[in-house]
């Protein structure tokens, strides 16, 4: 199955593209926890862009600096490999202050931080609000082509998003309840979220 991935002209036409929701838990608790999270990514001009949301009141947010064990935290994570043709990915996790843990490799054991990799990074954003659902917490991710083309060492012409490979998580190691919900479901093993063969595939396309 292929997901669509929106082309929008500008961060406007994305803010107004609908969320999916993630529905499928793993590895839960007796009394599982299941906070309401959702997703959505789109191409907006030149950039990759994600959004992530999850209705909890308190987050857990015990960690503040870059690169810190934010899994251990209420986290919100994009996994992502856009450049078609390879098979490294970019790990991106996240909690309600803002501090991310950022990566690169083929699969869980062959990653390095990509502050080693490139002076470029992604651009992290928390948000906080409210509406009819409760309290939300959630994180919007820019993954510009020239970020990405460093890490890749490939020319910025060959990015063309044509077709991505992702997977969007909530995950909270150390949270009251451990819990862990994707988007695409995991169904290797060993468990964990470093499973790029179950990443999801989007492709281009147009919001009509």
């Amino acid at each position: 199955m292929v997901n669509l991935l929106h082309t929008f002209k500008d961060v406007d036409e994305f803010n107004c593209c609908e969320f999916s929701k993630l529905e499928s838990f793993h590895w839960e608790a007796e009394t599982p926890y299941r906070p309401d999270t959702y997703f959505k990514m789109a191409v907006v001009g030149e950039k990759l862009v994600a959004m992530l949301k999850c209705y909890e009141n308190s987050p857990r947010a015990v960690y503040e600096k870059r690169d810190d064990p934010i899994y251990k935290d209420s986290c919100l994570e994009f996994f992502v490999a856009p450049v078609s043709d390879r098979e490294e990915y970019i790990n991106i996790e996240c909690n309600s202050k803002g501090a991310f843990l950022c990566e690169f490799g083929k699969g869980k054991y062959d990653r390095q931080f990509i502050t080693a990799l490139t002076t470029l990074e992604p651009i992290v954003k928390p948000f906080f609000g409210e509406d009819d659902n409760g309290l939300f917490w959630g994180v919007k991710i820019i993954l510009c082509k020239a970020f990405i083309a460093d890490l890749f060492k490939i020319d910025v012409n060959g990015i063309d998003f044509e077709t991505v490979k992702a997977n969007f998580y909530k995950c909270g190691d150390d949270c009251d309840v451990p819990h862990y919900l994707a988007f695409s479901p995991v169904t290797t093993l060993p468990p964990g979220f470093h499973n790029p063969e179950c990443f999801a595939v989007f492709g281009k396309g147009e919001l009509q």
